[in-house]
């Protein structure tokens, strides 16, 4: 189909739409051949694939473990995975809703959609060549790929819908307009904790009624003495050998269990003249064009220059119309039935498919092939060793875990039958981890497990994939009391820090009663030592003055023509502000432009409401089997 995307192209609901196309083509590279034994879920009778679910968790799984850098526990695990099936299923619930209501995708809408894909381009431009390379990498045939674009538009089809269904009214107009674009004319002085806090001194009945009462804040941490031992995959694979034979016996198993694997199908290399039919009137007259180029071809012209000047396909044109070399599964039918029927340099045409005439040349044939054993030994070295190192590793977990099962108690015996050593990290702690298993989850939580607190070893726990290890206490410290002269100076620092923010705090509604008792602003700010910029008018959205002091302002009543009122505001970083709001305004501009974009700005707030309360409903609604043992 893919070669007949050209100068056709003229020219969801959001958030909810798991990214159709993305999961096609943001992970490149992923193997798209694999078949899962049945559905993830059935969504109003329609399935969902087991292995794309399995591999978008996969992929959602190793992202949430590069961010935490290290392993994550079952529990987090649970939640990916279920999180993940939940979003395909919304999906399927939307896409069986919008088949119900009638939504159909045309070939234009689905030429339009594919040639915006980036990974079809090339400099910008959509490629056929580099689309069918594209295609054949992932192992998709055309009709799947148009599946899942179709399942695309159709929801953005949906969306759209709901989107022109959106309005605003005009009381809500009124309100949007109060909330954004007003602004508040204020000006406002800040007061320093810091320097409040260097003038205050705490002495010992402060510092005992600070302690006492932020006692928890003084605690050591919970710890524990361990002594484990430790598998790892790497160690395993380091220590395996391969030679020729054992790889040549494994390359002859793994042809006869997949023989796909080491066979290339026969391919053939197509030169074409596309000749598109934007109206069903014009068929007639394109094809007799055809015809007279096929003829000017049979009686010897060149066949590249006249694909390069009477071609359509802006992906094959310039190169006299080379299509490069393709299995029969990439084109669409009529097309594929005429290639593989011709023989080399033979002429044939025209061609009908969906999307004009075509005249093809075959220009070569590369016949099925299998590859050697010499060709495929350096892949094959590196899929031996890792699933003789996965054997190793599994037969070396079931040993480990056998031997702590006989020995619940006894690491060294655990040891000693596992042919590992036992390692030691004292003082290891639940919040920070520590020694060579760090600060991993799922190994703070074994280790402070009520079984290993008693004394008894823990099952495997994850440090990393392909690393595990099993723990055993010897020493158990709970948090214990600081005493107050232990830190005596952390508690003089903290007292110090929360005197200066309530001093200040009680400067500046002190600061306020002297305004609002009409003592002017310049007296007060300058017996506080502080300094204000001039008044301005601010909008609610201004990031440049402090959030906290723009909430304070916008939250006052308006202030009388002429007579100031006056707030004070907590800053986040401890400071206090003392504020002065003189007037309020609409944004100054064009109402009616204004009034233009607030109305599209609200009407797209009531559309993305709408459509989560739809495709709420549309779930709600589905009648839904999941089978989530498919994906594990």
């Amino acid at each position: 189909m893919l070669q007949s995307i050209h100068d056709k192209l003229k020219g969801w609901l959001a958030g909810m739409v798991l990214g159709i196309i993305g999961l096609v083509f943001v992970f490149w590279g992923i193997n798209w051949t694999l078949q899962a034994p049945t559905y993830a879920a059935k969504v109003n009778g329609s399935e969902v694939s087991a292995s794309e679910v399995r591999q978008s968790y996969q992929q959602q799984l190793a992202q949430v473990e590069r961010q935490s850098n290290g392993s994550i526990s079952e529990t987090q695990r649970s939640q990916i995975k279920k999180r993940v099936l939940d979003d395909y299923v919304s999906s399927e619930a939307l896409v069986t809703r919008a088949d119900a209501l009638g939504y159909r995708v045309s070939d234009q809408e689905l030429l339009q959609a594919m040639s915006q894909v980036p990974i079809f381009q090339v400099d910008g431009k959509f490629d056929y060549a580099h689309a069918v390379a594209v295609l054949r990498s992932q192992g998709r045939s055309i009709p799947e790929i148009e599946g899942l674009f179709k399942r695309d538009v159709k929801l953005r089809q949906l969306d759209s819908a709901l989107s022109l269904s959106s309005f605003a009214t005009a009381t809500e107009m009124k309100q949007i307009r109060a909330l954004t674009k007003q602004q508040r004319e204020l000006t406002w002085l800040t007061l320093s904790a810091e320097k409040y806090e260097a003038q205050a001194t705490p002495d010992d009945a402060a510092l005992k009624t600070y302690y006492d009462t932020h006692k928890s804040e003084y605690l050591t941490p919970e710890t524990v003495d361990l002594r484990y031992v430790e598998i790892s995959l790497a160690q395993l694979a380091s220590k395996i050998s391969i030679d020729d034979a054992q790889l040549k016996t494994y390359y002859d198993e793994q042809k006869v269990k997949t023989p796909e694997r080491f066979t290339q199908s026969e391919q053939r290399r197509v030169s074409h003249i596309l000749l598109s039919v934007a109206d069903a009137k014009d068929d007639a007259a394109v094809k007799t064009k055809a015809e007279g180029i096929l003829k000017r071809v049979q009686g010897g012209e060149d066949f590249s220059k006249l694909a390069k000047e009477f071609s359509q396909d802006p992906g094959s044109a310039a190169q006299g119309g080379d299509l490069g070399w393709s299995e029969r599964k990439v084109w669409v039918a009529p097309f594929a039935d005429a290639a593989y029927g011709m023989k080399v340099d033979e002429i044939r045409g025209p061609v009908k498919t969906q999307f004009g005439y075509h005249i093809l040349k075959l220009v070569g044939i590369q016949p099925a092939s299998v590859k050697t054993f010499e060709q495929s030994k350096a892949d094959l070295e590196v899929e031996y060793r890792r699933n003789e190192a996965e054997k190793l590793f599994n037969n070396a977990q079931d040993q480990l875990a056998d031997a702590a099962l006989q020995n619940a108690t006894d690491i060294d015996v655990v040891a000693r039958k596992a042919g590992l050593t036992v390692l030691e990290i004292p003082a290891f702690s639940r919040i920070d981890g520590g020694g060579g298993l760090g600060k991993v989850p799922a190994v703070i939580e074994a280790a402070f497990s009520q079984d290993v607190l008693d004394g008894r070893l823990s099952p495997i726990a994850e440090v990393e994939k392909g690393r595990g290890v099993v723990l055993r206490a010897t020493d158990h410290k709970l948090p214990q009391q600081k005493p107050l002269d232990a830190v005596r100076s952390e508690l003089v620092a903290a007292w110090k820090k929360q005197r200066g923010i309530e001093l200040a705090a009680a400067a500046a509604v002190d600061a306020v009663k002297r305004l609002t008792a009409n003592e002017s602003w310049d007296t007060v700010a300058k017996s506080l030592g502080a300094t204000s910029g001039p008044p301005k008018f601010v909008a609610r959205s201004d990031q440049a003055v402090p959030l906290e002091i723009r909430r304070t302002a916008f939250g006052e009543p308006k202030p009388a023509a002429g007579k100031p009122l006056y707030a004070d505001s907590q800053l986040a970083n401890g400071d206090a502000a003392v504020i002065a709001l003189s007037a309020v305004r609409e944004e100054p501009g064009d109402p009616q432009q204004q009034d233009m974009n607030l109305r599209r700005q609200l009407a797209a707030q009531i559309a993305s409401g709408e459509a989560q309360s739809y495709a709420a409903g549309a779930r709600a609604d589905a009648k839904v089997i999941l089978n989530p043992q498919a994906i594990e």
